[in-house]
């Protein structure tokens, strides 16, 4: 091999996945061979796999925002460390910053992040949106490219998710809309919408979910009059079956349940359940529960505090909560550790987290540094400044014919 002659093929690529990506940014540039390697998607997928341990949690949370005399809500993003063996603290919590423009009365929304690759949509503050701009966003490898538009009958009632299906090495989008019986598909590898009918309506959406076990979820109620009783409505990226899924039993019988979180613990689908005793009126209770089987569930923990906000589990099992803090009007972010029964701040006491209403937090699924979208060649240059028309870009995509090296 060019550049490496004691070294076989195989010993040389084990070396290189081993590498942080941008330091694999810069290796391109040794020879033409070095190149192929490291773009190829076999090496991608490769790197991937291999640097699975570190990872981070992206988190979004809701802000006001004053224009033209009106408030509405813009969100903000930030990234937290996620390790198996490393508690956390204020040190693992980094904001995200975008580096694009949006027009006037917009607001980046980021709907999910998969193997690096995060979907971004825009949001208008006024409610008018006839169309909605997509786009596929690497931030290590700074590259983005932006999808063919689609248009929806009903764009301010339509909730996306975001997933990913390793048979063919392809990245989807899933729009639906509360009480519409259709759905849009977006593929990566086709660039290309395509719209299909369910055969009942989409009942109310509580809450977007998370993707896990190859599957995107969206938390539902079981119908339009009972607002109280949910289900989890899943969808499946490999046959694109949707399926409903029920949720966890009441952990206790004299409670109301309060809509639940749904997020992500490394592959397994986890749901947050929020129970408030009928006798007392401050009581709240946070019981934790992971996905196993098909439809089963196993309890996790259970935590009593009724001034914490579940948001989600870290791989050393810590959890991600919202905390009021008594004595002061303050809350921020705290990571609790079930078994001292302990919570420890991550996020300063100050006015920024003030901005925010408490529990307004949301998890985003695991990010972390990639080569995805390295192997996609832009016929055209993307646009740095999103318009309603003229964001698109058409991509030409290599697929490898199987994932992982020979």
């Amino acid at each position: 091999m060019e550049g490496s002659p004691y070294l076989s093929e195989d010993l040389f690529v084990e070396i290189l996945a081993r590498l942080p990506v941008q330091s694999l940014l810069r290796l391109r540039t040794v020879s033409k061979s070095w190149k192929t390697i490291i773009a190829g998607p076999k090496f991608c997928s490769f790197h991937l796999s291999t640097n699975r341990h570190s990872s981070k949690i992206l988190l979004a949370a809701k802000y006001p925002k004053q224009v033209s005399g009106r408030t509405y809500p813009v969100e903000r993003y930030l990234l937290l460390d996620n390790h198996h063996h490393r508690p956390a603290d204020s040190s693992c919590l980094s904001p995200l910053d975008f580096p694009f423009q949006y027009p006037l009365f917009t607001s980046p929304h980021i709907v999910a992040s998969i193997n690096g690759l995060i979907c971004v949509s825009v949001r208008a503050a006024n409610k008018v949106q006839p169309n909605i701009p997509f786009m596929l966003w690497n931030p290590t490898i700074r590259r983005h490219v932006c999808l063919p538009e689609i248009t929806l009958t009903k764009p301010n009632y339509s909730y996306t998710e975001f997933g990913y299906d390793p048979t063919t090495d392809d990245y989807k989008i899933v729009v639906l809309t509360a009480g519409i019986p259709e759905f849009n598909v977006y593929s990566l590898n086709s660039n290309a919408w395509r719209r299909g009918f369910l055969d009942h309506r989409i009942r109310l959406f509580s809450s977007t979910g998370a993707f896990a076990g190859g599957k995107m979820h969206w938390l539902v109620f079981k119908d339009f009059q009972n607002n109280t009783d949910y289900w989890l409505y899943s969808f499946d990226v490999a046959t694109e079956v949707f399926a409903e899924v029920a949720l966890p039993p009441k952990d206790r019988a004299d409670t109301f349940i309060y809509p639940h979180v749904v997020t992500v613990l490394g592959d397994s689908l986890v749901v947050g359940q929020a129970l408030k005793s009928k006798h007392v009126m401050f009581g709240m209770t946070w019981t934790i529960w992971e996905q196993i089987g098909a439809g089963g569930w196993k309890k996790l923990y259970r935590v009593e505090d009724p001034m914490a906000a579940f948001v989600c589990v870290l791989k050393n099992e810590e959890w991600v909560m919202d905390k009021i803090y008594f004595g002061c009007s303050d809350h921020g972010l705290a990571a609790y550790e079930p078994k001292a029964s302990e919570f420890k701040l991550l996020e300063p006491l100050s006015s920024f987290p003030q901005q925010r209403k408490f529990g307004d937090v949301a998890s985003l699924n695991d990010h972390q540094q990639s080569l995805v979208l390295l192997d996609c060649t832009p016929l055209g240059d993307p646009h740095t400044c999103w318009s309603w028309s003229s964001c698109q870009v058409q991509i030409k995509r290599k697929t490898p014919s199987a994932l992982g090296r020979n």
